[in-house]
């Protein structure tokens, strides 16, 4: 649905910078006004538990903290020569401000999920129903799923996102590893139709669900309403929630 390449290309000069760095030059990545983006290169990523993950070309660096106004929940160490777009953080935060109730959403619910505890319950936020379900009712459909059948599976092309209004629903990795337990109030499946790939995670229904289904022309719709700061910031934000799901998956499979 998105182009990365695209976007790039479509956001304001002057609100992203091209930055070039030598393997030993000192850099904080911890900067206030700015968060990055790899072009060229690799850094590795690394959380309190000291499980790492190497970030490649079109990986966000500090974007999910920039957008709240906080420190770097990760630390970084580059490998080698390394080359950055620099991103204007105070932009994006007043991007997002004055974006629609749909975005708006998805990045604070994925910002929720990026951050949450172990034991809270993440909900997408009131203005996803007011400003968005409701105005949009007759265009999107129901759909009613039994205890212990599959809404989706891992592999599988994705058209449409999910918003639970009755159950439970429960993600799992291709390993079968439980990802995430999901209860009334929650959103899934929007980060691979936004991101333009096929679903990464499977959808198990555990309890006689009520699911209402956005399909993917209306998210489009909304979408493209936006600045293309926003929509890169979208795109980003969605790529740093699956890498650090990754970070928890390999965190928890380390605990059992």
């Amino acid at each position: 649905m998105l182009s990365l390449s695209k976007l790039i290309k479509l956001v304001p000069k002057k609100l992203i910078e091209k930055v070039a760095l030598l393997p030993d030059e000192e850099f904080d990545f911890n900067l206030k006004d700015y968060c990055f983006l790899i072009r060229e290169g690799e850094i590795l990523s690394y959380a309190e538990n000291k499980f790492t993950q190497l970030l490649k070309k079109n990986d966000p660096v500090g974007l999910a903290e920039a957008i709240l106004g906080k420190q770097n929940e990760l630390s970084y160490r580059r490998v080698g020569a390394v080359k950055l777009y620099k991103i204007d953080s105070k932009a994006i935060r007043t991007d997002i401000n004055g974006s629609g109730p749909l975005v708006k959403s998805i990045i604070k619910y994925s910002l929720k999920r990026i951050f949450f505890s172990q034991n809270e319950t993440v909900k997408t936020p009131f203005m996803f129903e007011e400003g968005f379900l409701y105005p949009n009712e007759k265009d999107l459909r129901v759909r009613k799923f039994e205890e212990g059948t599959w809404i989706f599976r891992s592999g599988f092309s994705n058209n449409r996102m999910y918003f639970i209004e009755k159950g439970k629903v429960q993600l799992l990795t291709k390993n079968n590893r439980e990802l995430a337990l999901l209860t009334m109030g929650a959103c899934f499946g929007e980060s691979t139709l936004i991101r333009g790939k096929k679903h990464n995670n499977s959808a198990l229904a555990l309890e006689n669900c009520v699911i209402r289904i956005i399909d993917d022309y209306i998210i489009e719709k909304e979408i493209e309403k936006e600045s293309h700061l926003v929509q890169l910031v979208l795109f980003l934000v969605l790529r740093r929630l699956e890498f650090m799901n990754s970070l928890r998956m390999t965190d928890n499979f380390s605990r059992n």
